[in-house]
């Protein structure tokens, strides 16, 4: 027995740790490059760490540990010479004997002895394989071929991960290498004399009084504002510096790459893989991007189910691969990289997807979701149902999956450290699990707002963007049946007003400052929504403190900062407010919202969308939906180069033609605005992203955003580059047609031919006509426009070679419920056409009777995305 608390056992422990941890991960390294050049080395490490071992055994008389490790340190030396080969059975044992290895000195941290580890079977059998080797035979060893009478039982999935994660966790010791000049030796000798192993809870500890000098630092700051005096300004700068250099230095050290995790998975993804009969590369990407290691430690399990999930239900075996045109090597993919201020960490695998079908299916047998919710159910909260507690779609209970355990314990562990999870998947092409992870917990970059005289922080990884609402931008705010709507580039933004959600007292406010509202858009878990607060301060770095669990509070608060005043502020939870505060009203304002079909006429009819205002060189206005429009630059006249009788300007490392709208437009007795407007330094533009490419428009002067008064009107214009009149303020704005602008210079790029699907659009609109046909086009399928319900009709019944239709709902002549209606009651060959609806109507109502006619899908307007992603699907699964 050892003396638990002498210096050199802990040392012995501290060293043990680390080179089991290394030697697993060199091995499996060792075995990719046995046939290489470069593997002599890696064996090399090997053997000096087995060598280290056994003589720390040695030293300590550790017998059972001084035994397996001589006779591994004989085998890897006939490796060394080559006198035998290393086959998969002989990469087994090795590790075989690393995990007990380590199962010997946990077992001599906790009791200080090593008594109780068994090591007789595999004593025996690394015996034998040596007499064997130095005998110079070639032999095959197997689990019970050497030793008929012994019955060698095989670890479980569960067991061998924990043993692997458990190599890991070398008792909290942080690795401190600080720089040495310039002239850094690379000599093993001095690598060693820069290197300090230092206790986590003492940086734990270093970390908090750092926090406490930041929060004072704060205070001290603050006064000096207030305060003329120029010595304690100068004074309270220095600090100022001194404390953010000492702050950045100590979130460092606490820093780790993310590959002492990742590389852990080597193992595991090797052993559950020989398990599972499948054939799987992994391949890790960004393994030097740093977090800090308390979070490192948290996200280990999470990280661990999502591959074992992957290799279990996402990847198949090499025959089904191959029977489904797949290669025969299954690929795993880990990824990570900085985004945002977070980390983000990529789980992802090219195996047979999540099936909706399945998830759907069980969803309402656990009653998660209604068999009616389900048919109208989007893509993207079908598969987030997999993250219910107790949700599995295996068949049976295996040892790695089955129970229903595991998924909810990956999104709970990643958002109780202010994470965040996504999952995307497609059926037989693979399945992606995206975590966002914030570098750090203590202390993190907050926006400080006023409710009343209450101060509260808000983390900047949920802060969207600020908007200052004026007295003329009021109308921007709607109200509907009491709860309040903010119109933000065409999307309804539910808002909040916390003074009075939080019950906070109001501020009686100077009559003579201007009247305003500070709206604060926060988007958390894909909610997004609008706090109207009373103030805006600042952003600082805040010191999280938690929250007493006495305080019962629910989910709105992440904790509490203190300020630089010294009162105290409380930290919002975007995601637990909006649950707590606006989520049960926000259900509400849709539920009624949507199903006043005088509402939705008059707020979400397309012709009322957002005008992007602009002025030509005739001076008149002019103007483009704002839908169309990507971007607003303005390009140097220096830069515009010329091919052919065209403009072209550099843009995102490509050449984009530019367009003057003036000469395009062209009316008799106007002078082209060509050379008139290269005699300006810059020229203002509208980028627009037509078909696969980049355009764009150059114009005089850009204005402003303006929301029509009424439907665009094509029959007020003649000009084939223009797409008609409407009245913007009172006053009437001509709507350029940049497609037909594009068409006409024969600019637009050749239609992509992958694809012999014809689709059928049926809408009134003739700007979304142009939307959803250049989108369509632009993927390659053949699209039909039709202007109403009675000329689709008639055209069905006259083709029947389409494969989708899509129409609006609200047309002349013959609505798209009337349409469908048609179709699905007659005899032809379109009867059983899918149908995807483009409409603004999407009450409960609304809903149902598109059902009951026979719909398949219900799109929103002017989302191009969703609707090449609806057709993409109903056309795959056709």
């Amino acid at each position: 027995m050892v003396e638990k608390d002498s210096p050199i056992f802990k040392e012995f422990l501290v060293e043990s740790y680390e080179n089991l941890s290394n030697i697993s991960q060199e091995l499996m390294e060792y075995e990719k490059k046995y046939q290489s050049e470069d593997c002599f080395e890696i064996i090399n490490s090997i053997y000096r760490k087995v060598h280290t071992l056994k003589g720390s055994a040695c030293f300590l008389a550790l017998k059972n540990l001084e035994s397996i490790t001589h006779s591994v340190e004989t085998l890897l030396d006939q490796l060394r010479e080559r006198k035998i080969d290393l086959g998969s059975e002989l990469a087994d044992l090795l590790l075989e004997s690393f995990d007990l290895c380590h199962e010997i000195v946990t077992k001599l941290e906790k009791t200080g002895q090593e008594e109780g580890v068994d090591i007789d079977s595999l004593d025996k059998r690394l015996a034998s394989y040596v007499e064997h080797t130095i005998l110079g035979e070639n032999i095959t060893i197997k689990s019970g071929d050497i030793f008929k009478d012994e019955v060698i039982e095989k670890k479980t999935a569960d067991s061998l991960i924990e043993t692997i994660t458990m190599q890991s966790k070398a008792e909290g010791i942080i690795e401190l290498k600080p720089t040495v000049g310039n002239n850094i030796s690379t000599s093993q000798n001095q690598t060693l004399d820069s290197t300090v192993r230092v206790n986590v809870k003492l940086l734990d500890k270093i970390l908090n009084v750092v926090g406490e000098l930041v929060l004072n630092r704060n205070q001290i700051l603050q006064f000096s504002r207030n305060n003329e005096e120029p010595q304690l300004s100068r004074l309270s700068h220095q600090l100022n510096v001194i404390t953010t250099e000492l702050q950045t230095d100590i979130m460092t050290t606490r820093m780790q790459p993310v590959g002492v995790v990742f590389n852990k998975f080597e193992r595991i993804v090797r052993d559950l893989a020989k398990t599972q009969n499948k054939n799987v590369r992994l391949e890790i990407q960004g393994q030097e991007t740093e977090l800090d290691k308390t979070l490192l430690e948290i996200i280990r399990d999470p990280l661990t189910h999502l591959i074992r999930n992957a290799i279990d239900h996402g990847i198949e075996t090499s025959e089904e691969r191959v029977k489904n045109g797949k290669t025969e090597q299954g690929h795993l993919l880990i990824k990570t990289y900085h985004a945002g201020g977070q980390v983000v960490i990529e789980i992802q695998d090219d195996g047979k997807g999540v099936s909706l079908e399945r998830v759907l299916k069980k969803a309402i047998e656990k009653g998660i979701v209604s068999e009616e919710d389900a048919q109208n159910c989007p893509k993207n909260k079908i598969l987030n149902f997999i993250f219910h507690p107790g949700f599995s779609t295996a068949d049976q209970v295996t040892n790695l999956s089955g129970r229903g355990v595991g998924m909810d314990v990956v999104k709970s562990n990643i958002e109780r450290i202010g994470g965040h999870c996504e999952i995307i998947s497609t059926e037989s092409i693979g399945t992606t699990f995206k975590l966002k992870i914030p570098l750090t917990l203590a202390i993190v970059p907050a926006l400080i707002i006023k409710g009343g005289n209450e101060t509260f922080a808000i983390p900047q990884k949920n802060l969207v963007e600020l908007v200052l609402v004026d007295r003329d931008s009021k109308k921007d705010i709607e109200k509907i049946h009491n709860n309040e709507f903010y119109r933000l580039r065409g999307e309804l933004v539910p808002l909040i007003r916390i003074n009075s959600c939080l019950e906070i007292e109001e501020v009686e406010k100077d009559p003579k400052s201007p009247e305003h509202l500070n709206i604060v858009v926060l988007n958390s878990d894909n909610v997004t929504y609008g706090l109207v607060v009373d103030e805006v301060l600042d952003t600082q770095e805040i010191v999280v403190k938690p929250l007493s669990r006495k305080l019962n509070i629910g989910n709105i608060y992440a904790g509490a900062t203190i300020m630089g005043d010294g009162k105290v502020a409380l930290i919002l939870d975007a995601l637990g407010f909006f649950n707590k505060v606006g989520n049960h009203d926000s259900k509400t304002h849709k539920k009624e919202t949507f199903s006043d079909t005088q509402f939705s006429e008059k707020h979400f009819n397309l012709d009322l969308e957002e005008i992007l205002l602009f002025e030509l060189e005739d001076n008149r206005k002019y103007g483009i939906p704002l839908c169309l429009v990507s971007r607003l630059e303005e390009f140097e006249n220096s830069l515009i180069e010329k091919s052919g009788n065209h403009d072209l300007i550099r843009y995102r490392e490509k050449a984009m033609p530019l367009i003057n709208l003036s000469s395009a437009v062209n009316y008799k007795g106007l002078k082209l605005a060509t050379d008139k407007s290269l005699n300006q330094e810059i020229s203002p533009s509208i980028v627009s992203h037509i078909g696969s490419r980049n355009f764009g428009f150059r114009v005089k002067k850009i204005l402003d955003i303006g929301r029509a008064e009424g439907p665009i009107d094509s029959k007020c214009v003649n000009e084939a580059n223009l797409m008609g009149t409407t009245y913007i303020d009172g006053e009437m704005v001509t709507i350029v047609d940049i497609h037909k602008v594009v068409e006409n210079l024969n600019l637009k790029q050749d239609v992509v031919e992958n694809s012999i699907a014809r689709v059928l659009l049926a809408e009134d609109s003739v700007l979304y006509q142009r939307v959803v046909q250049d989108a369509l086009e632009a993927q390659g399928y053949h699209v039909t426009v039709v202007g109403n319900g009675k000329l689709a009709s008639e055209l069905l019944e006259a083709e029947n070679n389409f494969d989708l239709l899509i129409t609006d709902i609200e047309m002349p002549e013959l609505s798209g419920l009337e349409l469908v209606k048609r179709i699905r009651g007659g005899s032809g060959s379109s009867k059983n056409i899918p149908v995807i609806a483009i409409t603004t109507l999407f009450g409960e109502e609304d809903l149902k009777k598109g059902r009951e006619v026979g719909i398949n899908t219900y799109l929103k307007k002017l989302d191009k995305e969703q609707v090449l992603s609806a057709v993409h699907d109903i056309l795959m699964s056709a």
